[in-house]
């Protein structure tokens, strides 16, 4: 069950829905879970659905399953604007066409995101080592080319690894091979790492040096010293030393002597080492686990490479043990990822041939096999992807312009796959708006099957102004739903009304509504002569259907204005239904006049509490009747119409008003031709003994408005 507690959409429903206090309430019968609400066009259905999903300027709070809601769109999916559904919109997945293929767009969402999480996990772990462009110098220290290459896709912040397909990924990160890190010192890797990334790069500036013969110059160490000087006397400019506070040490004439010294030292360099000697003790860090600076300065005083032989072996196992401690981490990220088994599983379903094996979309398919002549398939394009084809054509997402269908079967189409498509939303209520209006009799049947057998497992709320939804549900699946007539007209009651199990079912089926005047109605009379003067039209429809013309004739009298004979009408309705309990009285004769003068104000013609909305109808059919007699009776006397020659209102009222140039005239025969109440199958009944239908589709303030519109204007002649 859900409670309504607040409806708003601008002006468009009422005060009493701002909030809904009374009539709020929308239950659902175990057997099927259908609740259906029926509501004339003007009601405010579609507004409703707008409400419900959320659309901008309109409100909602209601009560579902122990929780309140200020929004629709976590309970409800909508299903609407069937008049307009030309395209069926969504994809393949969407529709779930049987178990294998569900799991197969489950491994394909699945590997989709476990690839991105790979993906995102190699680029964390690739800036932990030091690695975040394609041009970090960090990967030509990768032993392994095919993952060099990968890294660098990776690590490119255009491809991010999409030049790899998630095979080819995971093929190269399976072919690692891992290997044991020995006992390392942490500084000399991080010092690896930060200078190899780094853009002037000490170690390959040494690596240069190891590849020139050296010159002894056991000066070289003063290079070192005066830089050091220099670069405190040329900072602090002061005359007393403040290392040993010495006064007076004249810091510039010192600091020229310091540069000199320098200078010489460097000049006695040979000029292939002399710049890079130069440059690589300004860019040594004090932190130097390698002892670069140490071991450079001795070898050059030396004249001997050995030093940076020693110097860059170890630096070699320090890029070898890099290499290792990236490559073991890519590797564990796959060896703990599911991918690889789930791109396995994935794709032997992929080898396999689709078969449509759901139940439900068998069943459209069959439908379109039977009623359309076409095929509808489920094949692999190019990707080996599903795609739903109907007649070797993709239809999803195509206008009805490229489809080779009619109007009603792309409508029906269409309607069927939204229904797959709610079957598996996580909404729990599935929400219908008018769902059979734009179909013929072929698929009117077809669908209502649909939204019993499809949506079984859904709370479904389905909006509608026509009964023959209502029979065609109960003619699948007996006492199925439960009806509800929405009214939203300020001075009436509101809200979602439940009608009562007897009348739903009288207004359905015209033997239980037979059945009810043989039987049940005669306890519930409450003004016997209003209730047999309301029955006049369907009693007389009702006798030109078991052919009584005798009955029939009689009731004529009383169906035109202009008539004058009295009718037993308590006689009639015994003879069409019978006097079970003798309630009706031997004799009730009437006249036109005299039900002219009679008026259901105020009046309940039958028990409201058993029979309120055929008490309501039976309001409605007298004041119909009243209405057309009242213009027939006055019209033919005003204008003296001759009633052999024009014996219908249709023509009482064009003989009245003749004049097909004269506006006045014209204006007047729209005027009465036009009101809802003087149509002929308000009145007669013939061909549709639907009796309710008249009272549901007008509101009661919208018949005494044209009640009061007709009677002014006839009292105006």
């Amino acid at each position: 069950m859900i409670k309504f507690n607040r409806i708003e959409n601008a002006e468009i429903f009422s005060r009493d829905f701002r909030p809904l206090v009374d009539n709020n309430e929308i239950g659902f019968p175990e057997s099927e879970e259908i609740a259906v609400v029926y509501g004339p066009n003007g009601t405010g259905k579609t507004s409703l659905i707008k409400v419900l999903s959320d659309e901008k300027g309109t409100k909602v709070e209601f009560e579902y399953d122990g929780q309140i809601y200020t929004s629709g769109k976590d309970v409800f999916h909508i299903i609407n604007d069937q008049n307009n559904r030309n395209i069926i919109k969504g994809e393949t997945k969407d529709f779930f066409l049987g178990d294998d293929i569900k799991r197969e767009f489950e491994l394909q969402e699945y590997i989709i995101s476990e690839r991105s999480n790979i993906i995102g996990a190699i680029a964390s772990s690739l800036k932990s080592h030091g690695v975040s462009a394609a041009n970090s110098p960090l990967i030509d220290l990768i032993s392994n080319p095919d993952v060099a290459t990968l890294i660098r896709d990776i690590a490119n912040n255009k491809s991010k690894g999409n030049n790899y397909t998630t095979e080819d990924l995971i093929t190269k990160l399976q072919a690692i091979i891992t290997v044991e890190i020995p006992e390392y010192d942490s500084a000399k890797l991080q010092f690896l790492q930060n200078d190899i990334a780094a853009k002037d790069s000490i170690i390959r500036k040494v690596e240069g040096i190891n590849a020139k013969p050296l010159v002894s110059n056991p000066h070289v160490h003063q290079i070192e010293e005066n830089t050091q000087a220099i670069n405190i006397l040329t900072r602090f400019h002061k005359d007393e030393c403040i290392v040993c506070d010495t006064k007076g040490i004249d810091w510039e004439n010192l600091l020229a002597a310091k540069i000199a010294n320098r200078t010489m030292v460097i000049e006695a360099l040979s000029e292939d080492v002399k710049p890079l000697i130069e440059q690589i003790i300004g860019f040594i860090p004090i932190s130097d686990p390698f002892q670069i600076k140490t071991r450079l300065i001795d070898a050059i005083s030396q004249g001997n490479n050995a030093n940076i032989i020693v110097l860059l072996e170890e630096v070699d196992a320090y890029k070898a043990l890099y290499c290792h401690i990236v490559l073991n981490d890519l590797a564990a990220l796959i060896s703990a990822s599911e991918l690889p088994n789930k791109i396995a599983e994935y794709q032997a379903l992929v080898d396999e041939k689709p078969e449509m094996t759901d139940e439900d979309m068998l069943y459209i398919e069959e439908i379109i096999s039977n009623s359309m002549n076409k095929k509808l398939t489920l094949e692999r394009d190019e990707n080996k992807n599903l795609r739903i084809f109907l007649s070797n054509q993709e239809f999803l997402g195509k206008s009805r312009d490229e489809l080779p269908l009619s109007t009603g079967e792309q409508n029906f189409l269409s309607l069927t796959f939204e229904f797959l498509k709610a079957k598996n939303t996580p909404c729990s209520i599935v929400i219908i708006d008018d769902p059979i209006s734009s179909f013929d009799s072929i698929y009117k049947n077809k669908v209502v099957f649909a939204i019993v057998k499809m949506l079984h497992h859904k709370k479904r709320i389905i909006l509608t102004h026509n009964i023959d939804l209502l029979r065609l549900l109960e003619s699948q699946y007996k006492s199925c739903y439960k009806l509800y007539l929405l009214n939203n007209t300020d001075g009436e009651e509101n809200g979602f009304i439940a009608l009562n199990q007897n009348e739903q079912e009288m207004l359905i089926s015209l033997e239980k509504l037979l059945s009810t005047f043989r039987d049940n109605i005669f306890p519930h009379i409450q003004n016997t002569e209003l209730f047999l003067i309301s029955l006049v039209p369907f009693m007389r429809g009702y006798a030109n259907i078991i052919n009584n013309t005798d009955v029939y004739g009689k009731l004529t009298q009383l169906m035109h204005g202009y008539m004058t004979e009295k009718i037993n009408v308590a006689d009639i309705y015994k003879t069409l239904f019978g006097n079970k309990g003798d309630v009706l009285p031997d004799s009730l004769e009437v006249s036109v006049s005299d039900i002219l003068a009679k008026t259901v104000d105020g009046v309940h013609i039958l028990d409201p509490t058993q029979y309120p909305l055929l008490d309501k109808t039976l309001h409605h059919s007298f004041t119909y009747l009243f209405l057309r007699l009242m213009v027939e009776k006055v019209l033919v006397a005003k204008f003296s119409i001759d009633t052999n020659r024009n014996k219908q209102l249709g023509q009482i009222i064009s003989a009245a008003y003749p004049d097909e140039n004269d506006i006045a005239q014209i204006r007047n025969r729209i005027r009465l031709t036009s009101k809802k109440t003087l149509i002929n199958e308000f009145n007669h009944f013939e061909g549709n003994l639907s009796i309710f239908q008249p009272a549901i589709d007008i509101t009661d303030q919208a018949l005494g408005k044209e009640r009061t519109d007709i009677i002014t204007f006839v009292r105006n002649l």
